[in-house]
Order: structure tokens, then sequence, then C-alpha cells
């Protein structure tokens, strides 16, 4: 009987996390089995419960793995002050990492409509998004990177409300380049600084708009 880790746990953990999700997406989550993981990933159903302690817990980890994804990247896009740079990373580190299973991510929000588990995973993982992209907003505010004239946990929830809109363009076939430019121009409108213009001499002049 092959072994579900050669060395390490967590690489064992991400084989099975993988097998689940090429099942869950042939089957369906509720269809679908420990037995039919454990054929995929080529172990014993035994020995995946030494990993996970039910199919529950795949995916909720399958959950995890697809917000942390986010929180990650805007994270290690602290540095950036360039506004259009963060919104690159954070659409490459998405498409790139999740590549043919973004449709993953809607079909648990999908089961979380009538499995309360399932939907209080999905709710805890978007408050989790939430208060990292408000974080993220707070960063870049202070650093002038981005407009300071609308609340930080405003912009928190249209930068999530466009980055699901996005993920959803993906997964049912809109051509990827049109979806990349739309998103880096919609986040720029959203979150980038306004353009004013001097009274004095009538020329545009780039500067953040603040309320009265």
């Amino acid at each position: 009987m092959p072994k579900v880790v050669p060395e390490y746990k967590e690489e064992a953990r991400c084989k099975i996390v993988k097998a689940a999700r090429v099942v869950f997406a042939q089957k369906g989550y509720h269809e679908a089995t420990m037995d039919d993981i454990a054929k995929e990933v080529g172990v014993s159903k035994g020995a995946l419960y030494s990993y996970f302690e039910s199919k529950e817990d795949i995916l909720k980890e399958i959950s995890l793995q697809s917000h942390q994804t986010l929180r990650d990247t805007l994270r290690e896009t602290g540095k950036f002050t360039n506004l259009e740079a963060v919104l690159e990373q954070v659409y490459t580190a998405i498409t790139e990492k999740y590549k043919g299973n973004l449709h993953t991510h809607f079909e648990i929000i999908a089961l979380s409509s009538h499995d309360p588990k399932i939907r209080q995973i999905v709710r805890e993982e978007y408050q989790k998004d939430i208060e990292a992209v408000e974080a993220f907003v707070e960063e870049k505010k202070k650093q002038g990177a981005i407009r300071t004239d609308v609340d930080a946990r405003v912009l928190s929830e249209l930068f999530t409300a466009l980055y699901m809109g996005t993920l959803a363009k993906l997964v049912i076939g809109f051509p990827s380049k049109e979806v990349h430019d739309h998103w880096i121009k919609s986040m720029i409108l959203i979150l980038g600084k306004t353009k004013t213009t001097d009274p004095e001499s009538g020329l545009g002049l780039s500067k953040l708009q603040v309320k009265p």
C-alpha cells in the first residue's frame, strides 16, 4: 500500500486536497466519498483519515486555501506603492495557483445555501477576506497609493465584490485578457486617486479628493 506522505505531512495534505478538488468537480461534494478521494490519491481510506477527519474537513481546507491566497498576496504586496502593480500581483496569484479549479470556490458557495456547516465555513473565510482587504486599504492610504475620501470598509467591500465577479467571469469562460483588463481598470477606478481641476489654471491635477 503506497504511503500518503513520502517525507512531510504538509505535502500529503496538499496531495489529498488536490485529489479532493478533482473528485468534487467530477461527482459533486455530496456524492463524493472518502473512498473516492483515497482512490484518487492512491492510498487507503484509513491513511486518508490520519490527515483529515472527514470530507467536510477537506472541504474546509479547500475553502481556506482559496481564500488564503488572496490574503497572502495582499500581505506580500505591502511594499508596492504602485496600485496597478498590486492588482497585477493579485490577478496573477489567483489565476496561476487555481487555474482550472476556480469553479470549486463557487461550488462551495452553492453548497452553503443549504448546508449550515459549510455556510459557517464560508462566512468565516469571507469575513477574514474583508478584514485582510481593509487592512490592505488602510496601509495603501498611509502610503498615499490610493484614494482617502472613502471609508476603508466600504472600499474593502467593493474590492471583494469585484474580485468575486472577476473569478466568476473566468469560470464561465470570458476571454482571459478581457477579464484581466476589466479587473485592472475597474479596481483603479474604485481605489485610485481622483482627478480634480485647479480652479486658477484650469489644468487637471492628480489629487486625492477629500470630503469637505
